[in-house]
Protein backbone atom coordinates (compact mmCIF):
# COMPACT_ATOMS: atom_id res chain seq x y z
CA UNK A 1 0.00 0.00 0.00
CA UNK A 2 1.33 3.54 -0.58
CA UNK A 3 3.51 5.23 2.09
CA UNK A 4 1.43 8.14 2.67
CA UNK A 5 1.74 8.86 6.35
CA UNK A 6 4.07 11.02 8.62
CA UNK A 7 4.70 11.82 12.23
CA UNK A 8 2.39 14.95 12.14
CA UNK A 9 -0.72 12.63 10.66
CA UNK A 10 0.37 9.55 12.13
CA UNK A 11 0.04 11.69 15.91
CA UNK A 12 -2.96 13.40 14.94
CA UNK A 13 -4.63 10.02 13.77
CA UNK A 14 -3.36 8.55 17.30
CA UNK A 15 -4.58 11.86 19.46
CA UNK A 16 -8.21 11.62 17.63
CA UNK A 17 -8.76 8.17 18.43
CA UNK A 18 -7.73 8.32 22.16
CA UNK A 19 -9.90 11.62 22.46
CA UNK A 20 -12.55 10.17 20.92
CA UNK A 21 -16.13 9.91 23.27
CA UNK A 22 -14.77 8.27 25.82
CA UNK A 23 -13.62 11.17 28.40
CA UNK A 24 -17.06 12.89 28.06
CA UNK A 25 -19.26 10.09 29.26
CA UNK A 26 -15.93 8.61 31.79
CA UNK A 27 -15.09 11.98 33.41
CA UNK A 28 -18.11 12.72 35.58
CA UNK A 29 -18.26 8.48 36.79
CA UNK A 30 -14.42 8.52 37.42
CA UNK A 31 -15.38 12.12 39.71
CA UNK A 32 -17.85 10.29 41.71
CA UNK A 33 -15.85 7.75 43.38
CA UNK A 34 -12.12 9.64 42.49
CA UNK A 35 -13.28 13.02 44.39
CA UNK A 36 -10.92 15.86 44.81
CA UNK A 37 -8.57 13.05 43.30
CA UNK A 38 -9.71 12.91 39.58
CA UNK A 39 -6.86 14.50 38.35
CA UNK A 40 -4.92 11.81 39.98
CA UNK A 41 -6.76 9.15 38.71
CA UNK A 42 -5.79 10.48 35.17
CA UNK A 43 -2.43 10.44 35.93
CA UNK A 44 -2.44 6.72 36.87
CA UNK A 45 -4.70 5.88 33.82
CA UNK A 46 -1.91 7.58 31.83
CA UNK A 47 0.96 5.47 33.21
CA UNK A 48 -0.91 2.42 32.85
CA UNK A 49 -1.90 3.33 29.49
CA UNK A 50 1.77 4.27 28.49
CA UNK A 51 3.19 1.04 29.99
CA UNK A 52 1.06 -0.85 27.35
CA UNK A 53 1.98 2.12 24.40
CA UNK A 54 5.59 0.94 25.13
CA UNK A 55 4.97 -2.96 24.18
CA UNK A 56 3.20 -1.78 20.88
CA UNK A 57 5.98 0.31 19.95
CA UNK A 58 8.65 -2.23 20.09
CA UNK A 59 6.46 -5.00 18.50
CA UNK A 60 5.93 -2.55 15.87
CA UNK A 61 9.09 -1.75 15.01
CA UNK A 62 9.83 -5.48 14.74
CA UNK A 63 7.00 -5.87 12.67
CA UNK A 64 5.65 -3.32 10.71
CA UNK A 65 2.86 -4.82 8.92
CA UNK A 66 -1.32 -3.86 8.72
CA UNK A 67 -2.58 -6.57 11.05
CA UNK A 68 -0.58 -5.67 13.92
CA UNK A 69 -1.67 -8.28 17.27
CA UNK A 70 -2.43 -10.70 14.76
CA UNK A 71 1.00 -10.70 13.11
CA UNK A 72 3.12 -9.95 16.33
CA UNK A 73 1.55 -13.03 17.54
CA UNK A 74 1.66 -14.98 14.44
CA UNK A 75 5.21 -14.31 14.20
CA UNK A 76 6.47 -14.55 17.62
CA UNK A 77 4.41 -17.56 18.60
CA UNK A 78 4.28 -20.15 14.86
CA UNK A 79 3.58 -22.63 17.17
CA UNK A 80 0.05 -21.13 18.29
CA UNK A 81 -1.36 -20.03 15.53
CA UNK A 82 -4.84 -20.24 17.59
CA UNK A 83 -3.37 -16.73 19.70
CA UNK A 84 -2.78 -14.67 16.46
CA UNK A 85 -6.55 -15.59 15.54
CA UNK A 86 -7.90 -14.73 19.02
CA UNK A 87 -6.11 -11.66 18.90
CA UNK A 88 -7.17 -10.78 15.44
CA UNK A 89 -10.64 -11.53 15.79
CA UNK A 90 -10.84 -9.54 19.08
CA UNK A 91 -9.80 -6.75 18.11
CA UNK A 92 -12.18 -6.49 14.58
CA UNK A 93 -14.80 -6.94 17.07
CA UNK A 94 -13.45 -4.13 19.43
CA UNK A 95 -13.07 -1.67 16.54
CA UNK A 96 -16.64 -2.90 14.65
CA UNK A 97 -18.30 -2.31 17.76
CA UNK A 98 -16.82 0.91 18.49
CA UNK A 99 -17.92 2.07 15.43
CA UNK A 100 -21.24 0.89 15.73
CA UNK A 101 -21.92 1.94 19.36
CA UNK A 102 -20.59 5.68 18.59
CA UNK A 103 -22.60 5.91 15.38
CA UNK A 104 -25.48 5.45 17.21
CA UNK A 105 -24.15 7.79 19.45
CA UNK A 106 -23.34 10.23 16.99
CA UNK A 107 -26.89 9.85 15.41
CA UNK A 108 -28.61 11.06 18.50
CA UNK A 109 -26.11 13.99 18.56
CA UNK A 110 -27.38 14.71 14.96
CA UNK A 111 -31.12 14.04 15.57
CA UNK A 112 -30.76 17.65 17.84
CA UNK A 113 -30.19 19.30 14.47
CA UNK A 114 -31.58 17.45 11.86
CA UNK A 115 -34.81 14.90 11.91
CA UNK A 116 -33.72 11.72 10.11
CA UNK A 117 -34.38 8.61 12.02
CA UNK A 118 -31.25 7.16 14.23
CA UNK A 119 -30.67 4.24 12.67
CA UNK A 120 -30.43 5.31 8.80
CA UNK A 121 -28.21 8.51 9.92
CA UNK A 122 -26.26 5.42 11.69
CA UNK A 123 -26.30 3.39 8.57
CA UNK A 124 -25.37 6.64 6.96
CA UNK A 125 -22.39 7.75 8.75
CA UNK A 126 -20.97 4.26 8.32
CA UNK A 127 -21.18 4.51 4.50
CA UNK A 128 -19.54 7.65 4.45
CA UNK A 129 -16.44 7.03 6.44
CA UNK A 130 -16.20 3.42 4.56
CA UNK A 131 -16.07 5.21 1.07
CA UNK A 132 -13.46 8.08 2.77
CA UNK A 133 -11.39 4.93 3.95
CA UNK A 134 -11.71 3.49 0.70
CA UNK A 135 -10.64 6.51 -1.45
CA UNK A 136 -7.51 6.41 0.73
CA UNK A 137 -6.07 6.64 4.19
CA UNK A 138 -4.42 10.12 3.31
CA UNK A 139 -7.68 11.58 2.72
CA UNK A 140 -8.85 10.08 6.20
CA UNK A 141 -5.91 11.88 7.63
CA UNK A 142 -6.43 15.14 6.75
CA UNK A 143 -10.39 14.38 8.08
CA UNK A 144 -9.24 13.38 10.84
CA UNK A 145 -6.86 16.17 11.49
CA UNK A 146 -9.44 18.69 11.30
CA UNK A 147 -12.03 16.90 13.29
CA UNK A 148 -9.62 16.34 15.93
CA UNK A 149 -8.34 19.75 15.97
CA UNK A 150 -12.10 20.63 16.19
CA UNK A 151 -12.52 18.45 19.67
CA UNK A 152 -9.16 19.90 21.12
CA UNK A 153 -10.71 22.89 20.63
CA UNK A 154 -13.55 21.86 22.30
CA UNK A 155 -11.45 20.75 25.42
CA UNK A 156 -9.59 23.70 25.41
CA UNK A 157 -12.86 25.89 25.74
CA UNK A 158 -13.83 24.04 28.42
CA UNK A 159 -10.47 24.26 30.03
CA UNK A 160 -10.44 28.14 29.77
CA UNK A 161 -13.87 28.65 31.87
CA UNK A 162 -12.51 26.19 34.38
CA UNK A 163 -9.08 28.05 34.66
CA UNK A 164 -10.87 31.37 35.75
CA UNK A 165 -12.47 29.81 38.44
CA UNK A 166 -11.27 30.97 41.87
CA UNK A 167 -10.93 27.53 43.11
CA UNK A 168 -9.23 25.98 39.73
CA UNK A 169 -6.28 23.90 41.12
CA UNK A 170 -7.32 23.54 44.35
CA UNK A 171 -8.09 19.62 44.04
CA UNK A 172 -4.10 19.38 43.62
CA UNK A 173 -4.00 20.37 47.71
CA UNK A 174 -6.63 17.95 48.20
CA UNK A 175 -5.98 14.09 50.26
CA UNK A 176 -6.31 11.41 48.24
CA UNK A 177 -8.27 8.43 48.57
CA UNK A 178 -8.20 5.05 47.66
CA UNK A 179 -11.00 5.91 45.37
CA UNK A 180 -8.24 6.88 42.69
CA UNK A 181 -7.35 3.47 42.05
CA UNK A 182 -11.18 3.26 40.83
CA UNK A 183 -10.67 6.40 38.98
CA UNK A 184 -8.02 5.38 37.05
CA UNK A 185 -9.89 2.14 35.91
CA UNK A 186 -12.86 4.47 34.56
CA UNK A 187 -10.38 7.06 33.05
CA UNK A 188 -8.15 4.20 31.34
CA UNK A 189 -11.08 3.54 28.97
CA UNK A 190 -10.78 6.84 27.94
CA UNK A 191 -6.84 6.36 26.68
CA UNK A 192 -8.10 3.26 24.29
CA UNK A 193 -7.39 3.88 21.06
CA UNK A 194 -3.64 4.42 20.73
CA UNK A 195 -3.08 0.77 19.68
CA UNK A 196 -5.27 1.41 16.57
CA UNK A 197 -2.79 3.01 14.60
CA UNK A 198 0.08 0.90 14.60
CA UNK A 199 -1.95 -1.23 11.90
CA UNK A 200 -1.39 1.68 9.38
CA UNK A 201 2.11 0.45 9.37
CA UNK A 202 2.51 -0.37 6.14
CA UNK A 203 1.09 3.18 4.91
CA UNK A 204 3.45 5.20 7.33
CA UNK A 205 7.15 6.91 6.03
CA UNK A 206 9.82 4.96 8.30
CA UNK A 207 7.20 3.09 10.79
CA UNK A 208 10.09 2.10 12.46
CA UNK A 209 10.78 5.54 13.82
CA UNK A 210 7.74 7.32 13.31
CA UNK A 211 5.05 4.89 14.46
CA UNK A 212 6.79 4.88 18.52
CA UNK A 213 6.72 8.74 18.55
CA UNK A 214 2.80 9.26 17.55
CA UNK A 215 1.99 6.80 19.93
CA UNK A 216 3.90 8.34 23.13
CA UNK A 217 3.68 12.02 21.49
CA UNK A 218 -0.37 11.21 21.45
CA UNK A 219 -0.09 10.13 25.24
CA UNK A 220 1.41 13.46 26.36
CA UNK A 221 -0.73 15.51 24.66
CA UNK A 222 -4.09 13.93 25.92
CA UNK A 223 -2.83 13.36 29.05
CA UNK A 224 -2.38 17.16 29.29
CA UNK A 225 -5.39 18.15 28.23
CA UNK A 226 -7.27 15.10 30.17
CA UNK A 227 -5.04 16.66 34.02
CA UNK A 228 -6.54 20.38 32.70
CA UNK A 229 -10.12 18.97 31.76
CA UNK A 230 -10.59 17.16 35.26
CA UNK A 231 -8.98 20.39 36.98
CA UNK A 232 -11.40 22.39 35.31
CA UNK A 233 -14.95 19.84 35.77
CA UNK A 234 -13.24 19.80 39.52
CA UNK A 235 -13.81 23.64 39.86
CA UNK A 236 -16.64 24.20 37.61
CA UNK A 237 -19.00 21.97 39.27
CA UNK A 238 -19.35 20.06 43.12
CA UNK A 239 -18.13 16.64 42.78
CA UNK A 240 -21.64 14.97 43.81
CA UNK A 241 -23.04 16.79 40.55
CA UNK A 242 -20.29 15.61 38.52
CA UNK A 243 -21.03 11.81 39.52
CA UNK A 244 -24.79 12.28 38.52
CA UNK A 245 -24.12 14.14 35.49
CA UNK A 246 -24.50 11.99 32.03
CA UNK A 247 -23.13 15.69 30.35
CA UNK A 248 -20.59 17.03 32.40
CA UNK A 249 -19.25 19.65 29.85
CA UNK A 250 -22.73 21.35 28.27
CA UNK A 251 -24.16 21.42 32.21
CA UNK A 252 -20.44 22.60 33.87
CA UNK A 253 -20.76 25.75 31.16
CA UNK A 254 -24.23 26.15 31.48
CA UNK A 255 -24.19 28.25 34.40
CA UNK A 256 -21.56 30.43 32.70
CA UNK A 257 -22.36 30.53 29.18
CA UNK A 258 -25.17 28.90 27.29
CA UNK A 259 -23.49 29.62 24.26
CA UNK A 260 -20.06 27.89 25.55
CA UNK A 261 -22.57 24.98 26.89
CA UNK A 262 -24.11 24.65 23.24
CA UNK A 263 -20.53 24.55 21.54
CA UNK A 264 -19.61 21.65 23.39
CA UNK A 265 -22.75 19.38 22.41
CA UNK A 266 -21.49 20.44 19.03
CA UNK A 267 -18.41 19.27 19.38
CA UNK A 268 -19.56 16.32 20.89
CA UNK A 269 -20.72 15.32 16.40
CA UNK A 270 -16.90 15.73 15.44
CA UNK A 271 -15.53 13.37 18.25
CA UNK A 272 -18.20 10.49 17.63
CA UNK A 273 -17.45 11.27 13.50
CA UNK A 274 -13.70 10.89 13.93
CA UNK A 275 -14.15 7.56 15.89
CA UNK A 276 -16.23 6.15 13.71
CA UNK A 277 -13.60 6.78 10.81
CA UNK A 278 -10.69 5.27 12.27
CA UNK A 279 -11.97 2.23 13.90
CA UNK A 280 -13.77 1.29 10.33
CA UNK A 281 -9.60 1.92 9.11
CA UNK A 282 -8.45 0.30 11.90
CA UNK A 283 -10.98 -2.86 11.32
CA UNK A 284 -10.27 -2.69 7.46
CA UNK A 285 -6.45 -3.15 8.25
CA UNK A 286 -6.66 -6.30 10.70
CA UNK A 287 -9.05 -8.29 8.34
CA UNK A 288 -6.63 -7.44 5.41
CA UNK A 289 -3.50 -8.92 7.67
CA UNK A 290 -5.61 -12.22 8.14
CA UNK A 291 -6.90 -12.42 5.15
CA UNK A 292 -3.01 -12.78 4.00
CA UNK A 293 -2.56 -15.28 5.81
CA UNK A 294 -6.20 -17.08 4.72
CA UNK A 295 -7.28 -17.32 8.58
CA UNK A 296 -10.14 -14.95 6.52
CA UNK A 297 -10.85 -15.50 2.99
CA UNK A 298 -8.24 -14.38 1.08
CA UNK A 299 -10.42 -12.37 -1.39
CA UNK A 300 -10.45 -10.10 1.65
CA UNK A 301 -6.38 -8.92 0.72
CA UNK A 302 -7.80 -7.37 -2.42
CA UNK A 303 -6.35 -3.94 -2.47
CA UNK A 304 -7.79 -1.45 -4.86
CA UNK A 305 -4.89 -0.66 -7.59
CA UNK A 306 -5.84 2.91 -8.10
CA UNK A 307 -6.15 3.98 -4.30
CA UNK A 308 -4.19 1.14 -3.07
CA UNK A 309 -6.50 0.48 0.03
CA UNK A 310 -8.09 -2.67 0.85
CA UNK A 311 -11.43 -2.21 -0.53
CA UNK A 312 -12.88 -5.46 -0.44
CA UNK A 313 -12.55 -5.27 3.39
CA UNK A 314 -13.28 -2.00 3.86
CA UNK A 315 -16.69 -3.52 2.91
CA UNK A 316 -16.73 -6.35 4.55
CA UNK A 317 -16.07 -4.42 8.27
CA UNK A 318 -19.09 -1.76 6.78
CA UNK A 319 -21.48 -4.97 6.53
CA UNK A 320 -20.67 -6.21 9.92
CA UNK A 321 -21.24 -2.87 11.43
CA UNK A 322 -24.68 -2.87 10.03
CA UNK A 323 -25.16 -6.06 12.03
CA UNK A 324 -23.83 -4.57 15.35
CA UNK A 325 -26.66 -1.76 15.13
CA UNK A 326 -29.42 -4.20 15.20
CA UNK A 327 -28.16 -5.00 18.75
CA UNK A 328 -29.58 -4.23 22.15
CA UNK A 329 -28.40 -2.97 24.89
CA UNK A 330 -25.72 -1.08 23.38
CA UNK A 331 -23.46 0.14 26.97
CA UNK A 332 -23.16 -3.80 27.64
CA UNK A 333 -21.36 -4.52 23.79
CA UNK A 334 -19.22 -1.15 24.44
CA UNK A 335 -18.38 -2.40 27.51
CA UNK A 336 -17.50 -5.86 26.11
CA UNK A 337 -15.20 -3.81 23.77
CA UNK A 338 -13.26 -2.62 26.08
CA UNK A 339 -12.97 -6.20 27.94
CA UNK A 340 -11.59 -7.80 25.05
CA UNK A 341 -9.00 -5.24 24.15
CA UNK A 342 -8.34 -6.04 27.70
CA UNK A 343 -7.41 -9.33 26.98
CA UNK A 344 -5.58 -8.57 24.07
CA UNK A 345 -3.58 -6.50 26.18
CA UNK A 346 -2.64 -9.62 28.35
CA UNK A 347 -1.72 -11.31 25.53
CA UNK A 348 0.38 -8.78 23.97
CA UNK A 349 2.29 -7.75 26.79
CA UNK A 350 3.11 -11.23 27.35
CA UNK A 351 4.29 -11.68 24.18
CA UNK A 352 7.11 -8.91 24.44
CA UNK A 353 7.89 -10.54 27.62
CA UNK A 354 8.60 -14.03 25.87
CA UNK A 355 10.04 -12.47 23.18
CA UNK A 356 12.79 -10.74 25.10
CA UNK A 357 13.85 -14.17 26.38
CA UNK A 358 13.60 -15.97 23.11
CA UNK A 359 15.17 -13.57 21.10
CA UNK A 360 16.98 -11.33 23.45
CA UNK A 361 20.14 -10.27 20.79
CA UNK A 362 17.59 -9.24 17.91
CA UNK A 363 18.17 -5.66 16.85
CA UNK A 364 15.09 -3.59 17.85
CA UNK A 365 14.75 -0.26 16.33
CA UNK A 366 13.01 0.68 19.49
CA UNK A 367 13.80 -1.01 22.81
CA UNK A 368 11.86 -0.63 26.36
CA UNK A 369 14.57 -0.11 29.34
CA UNK A 370 15.04 -1.51 32.21
CA UNK A 371 15.28 -5.46 32.59
CA UNK A 372 16.34 -7.66 35.61
CA UNK A 373 17.43 -11.17 34.59
CA UNK A 374 16.58 -11.07 31.08
CA UNK A 375 12.92 -10.04 32.14
CA UNK A 376 11.43 -6.39 30.66
CA UNK A 377 10.47 -4.52 33.97
CA UNK A 378 7.87 -2.51 32.32
CA UNK A 379 6.05 -5.14 30.10
CA UNK A 380 5.55 -7.02 33.48
CA UNK A 381 3.95 -3.84 34.74
CA UNK A 382 2.17 -3.25 31.52
CA UNK A 383 0.94 -6.76 32.27
CA UNK A 384 -0.09 -6.67 35.95
CA UNK A 385 -2.01 -3.26 35.08
CA UNK A 386 -3.99 -4.90 32.34
CA UNK A 387 -4.91 -7.99 34.83
CA UNK A 388 -5.91 -5.73 37.41
CA UNK A 389 -8.30 -3.82 34.62
CA UNK A 390 -9.60 -7.07 34.04
CA UNK A 391 -11.31 -7.49 37.72
CA UNK A 392 -13.19 -4.28 36.91
CA UNK A 393 -16.35 -5.13 35.02
CA UNK A 394 -19.91 -6.20 35.52
CA UNK A 395 -20.72 -9.77 35.60
CA UNK A 396 -22.68 -9.32 32.20
CA UNK A 397 -19.92 -8.12 30.66
CA UNK A 398 -17.39 -11.18 31.78
CA UNK A 399 -20.57 -13.01 30.84
CA UNK A 400 -20.45 -11.71 27.22
CA UNK A 401 -17.38 -11.95 26.35
CA UNK A 402 -16.02 -15.33 27.79
CA UNK A 403 -18.69 -16.37 25.54
CA UNK A 404 -17.31 -14.03 22.25
CA UNK A 405 -14.07 -15.95 23.11
CA UNK A 406 -15.46 -19.33 22.90
CA UNK A 407 -17.32 -18.49 19.68
CA UNK A 408 -13.54 -17.44 18.35
CA UNK A 409 -11.51 -20.11 19.19
CA UNK A 410 -14.72 -22.70 18.06
CA UNK A 411 -14.63 -21.18 14.62
CA UNK A 412 -11.01 -21.28 14.31
CA UNK A 413 -11.16 -25.22 14.49
CA UNK A 414 -14.17 -25.32 12.21
CA UNK A 415 -12.35 -22.91 9.81
CA UNK A 416 -9.01 -25.33 9.66
CA UNK A 417 -11.35 -27.87 8.05
CA UNK A 418 -11.45 -25.57 4.73
CA UNK A 419 -9.26 -23.63 2.77
CA UNK A 420 -9.67 -20.23 1.32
Amino acid sequence: MRKSLGLLMLTFYSTGMILGAGVYSLIGKAAGVAQQGLWFSVVLAAVAALLTALSYAELSTLFPKAGAEYVYLREILPQHKVLSFLCGCLMVFAAISSASTVALSFSAYMGVFWGVPKIICAIGVLAVFTLINIWGVRLSGWLNIAFTLVEISGLLVFIYYGTHQPDFGEALKAPLSWGVASGASLIFFAYLGFESIVNLAEETKNPEKIIPQAILGSLALTTVLYVLVSLSALALMDVSALSFSDAVFSEALRPYSVKAAGTLGGVALFATANTVMISLLAASRIALGMARERDLPRVFSMILPRRQSPWLSSVFIFFVSLVFLLLEKIEVLASVSSFVTIVVFVIVNSAVIYFRRKEPQRKRAFYIPWSWYGYPVLPVMALAASLFLLGNFDRQVYLVGSGIIMFVLLSYRLLQLRAF
